[in-house]
């Protein structure tokens, strides 16, 4: 295997565990991505692609989160309310929302088949401290895997 590739002019250096690591920007943020790929013809641009996809579709991301988790606004309205959570007011479910960020996204590239998987995040941490765990399948079907840490 190659001991390092470039997507979208950023450099993964392959790592112990055959994944190529490296940094690349997500929804505007510096995001940490592992890359397992076996390196067929194709390869770069079915990375390419996924990336592309995940930047401009955050709103599909966001929704499948949402539709399983919308409970949490109410959480975190009922820990400003005690003083649990640090808050000026109350959040809607678009504060939530907004918060949320990609942290990790794992791409795994085989062939015809590419599917990713990333953990949300928020700043503030409307998720306490734990990660959302989020899975795109090849034909890009979004959904929430749980709730991480």
């Amino acid at each position: 295997m190659k001991k390092s590739i470039t997507i979208l002019g950023e450099k993964f250096t392959l790592n112990d565990d055959e994944e190529y690591q490296g940094k690349i920007s997500i929804w505007g943020r510096e995001t940490e991505v592992w890359i397992e790929t076996e390196l067929e013809d194709d390869y770069e641009n079915n990375i390419i692609e996924r990336i592309n996809w995940l930047n401009e579709n955050r709103d599909a991301v966001i929704s499948a989160f949402m539709k399983d988790n919308d409970h949490y606004v109410g959480v975190i309205n009922e820990m400003i309310e005690s003083g649990e959570f640090k808050a000026d007011k109350p959040i809607t479910e678009e504060d939530y929302a907004n918060a949320l960020f990609v942290r990790y996204l794992n791409i795994i590239e085989s062939g015809d088949e590419t599917e990713m998987t990333l953990d949300l995040d928020a700043e503030p941490d409307y998720l306490l401290g734990h990660l959302a765990c989020m899975e795109i399948s090849s034909d890009y079907k979004v959904e929430c895997g749980g709730i991480n840490g």
